[in-house]
Parts: structure tokens; sequence; C-alpha cells
């Protein structure tokens, strides 16, 4: 799976749950309330197999879809790693 795949699958989670479904504009985070930001992350870790930890909650990690996209990949990397 590409980075770019993981991103698109990142983008069609944060649709669903984005006031009127608005896909967020090229390396922006989007408007996610503290709530459906933690959906997101559920749904995230589901998707794709992931546990984020929560010293994984940081701003580098979650400001775009890009660097969401790029932890995600990591976050791969490693289970396949182990």
């Amino acid at each position: 799976m590409t980075v770019e795949d993981i991103r698109e699958a990142i983008v069609r989670i944060y649709v669903t749950l984005v006031p009127g479904g608005r896909r967020p504009r090229e390396g922006e985070r989007g408007e996610l309330d503290s709530l459906a930001f933690l959906e997101f992350i559920v749904l995230i870790e589901n998707k794709f197999g992931i546990v984020v930890e929560t010293p994984d909650l940081d701003e580098t990690n979650f400001a775009t879809t890009e660097s969401t996209a790029e932890y995600v990949r990591r976050k791969l990397d490693e289970r396949q790693a182990a």
C-alpha cells in the first residue's frame, strides 16, 4: 500500500466525520472537533490494524492528511518488522 493509497483512505474516513462531508484541502488538517478526532483515530486504527499510542498523538503526526499518511506508513512498517 502506497502513502497515496493510505492518504486517500484517511480522507475517506475524514469525510465521514466532518460536518457536510467536505474533503480537507491539500496541506490542511481539516475541521474535526476533539470528539470527532478521537473517532478518527479509532477508525484509522481499525482500518490499518495499527495502535496509535498516546505519545504519537502529536501535532506533527496529524497536522495534515499527508503527515497522517506518513505516520500510518511508519506504523505499518514497524508492524511488519516485528
